[in-house]
């Protein structure tokens, strides 16, 4: 048996994945080695052969893809999020103003970063949501959008509201699970997207393949 669980997680668990951890530490004994990060470098790292033993990811895309390399097994959605704008509050933003107040051309955009951690894609997934209605505008605001986190390339330690503000953006599209801690701050407002801008955000997990036998995966599963 193991005397460490390898766990990579997803950044946006940073405030849950750790006190389940702690709960699995408590009640079986094994120590757990938590590594959070974007989602998809952290999938790079595994394809590159870093051992794992539990992969949660912000997205199914990048497990479904370690289980079709043989890398994992199957993947399972274990949770749900959603998408929300954290924002200047003397912007004024409101749930039905969005389009109109991003297509402000003096509005500093920012997102994750595409392809390297799910929270920028699915921030561009909501600019593609955008164009059913507006058709063109969710590409300018693409084109626009300064990818200021998740990347590999980065700034270590900027958050979304960090980068309000010190004036780098004047909104940040985040998970609504991380924008919800930022609510009662008063330079801060918080506007959940509505149904019509709202991407499917579901969070995939796997085991890796050579990690557990029978009896300690039935454990390894309370992590979920």
């Amino acid at each position: 048996m193991r005397d460490v669980v390898r766990v990579f997680s997803a950044g946006s668990l940073r405030y849950a994945m750790p006190e389940i951890a702690a709960a699995f530490e408590e009640e079986t004994g094994i120590a757990v080695s938590l590594e959070l990060g974007p989602a998809g470098l952290l999938r790079e790292r595994i394809e590159a052969g870093e051992p794992f033993d539990l992969f949660a990811s912000a997205n199914m895309a990048h497990p479904e893809r370690l289980v079709s390399l043989g890398l994992a097994r199957e993947a399972t959605c274990f949770a749900r999020n959603r998408l929300a704008i954290i924002a200047r509050a003397d912007l004024g933003l409101t749930a039905e103003t969005i389009a109109d107040v991003l297509s402000k051309p003096w509005i500093r955009i920012g997102t994750s970063t595409p392809g390297d951690d799910p929270s920028g894609d699915y921030a561009f997934a909501m600019f593609d949501l955008l164009d059913a209605g507006h058709p063109g505008l969710g590409k300018g605001f693409k084109a626009r959008a300064l990818q200021l986190v998740g990347g590999r390339h980065s700034p270590p330690g900027r958050s979304a509201t960090e980068l309000i503000a010190d004036g780098t953006v004047d909104l940040f599209l985040s998970y609504a699970s991380n924008a919800r801690l930022h609510e009662s701050d008063p330079r801060f407002s918080v506007t959940q997207l509505p149904a019509y801008l709202s991407p499917d955000i579901a969070y995939g997990m796997a085991l890796g393949r050579a990690s557990w036998p029978a009896a300690p995966t039935r454990q390894m599963s309370q992590l979920s």
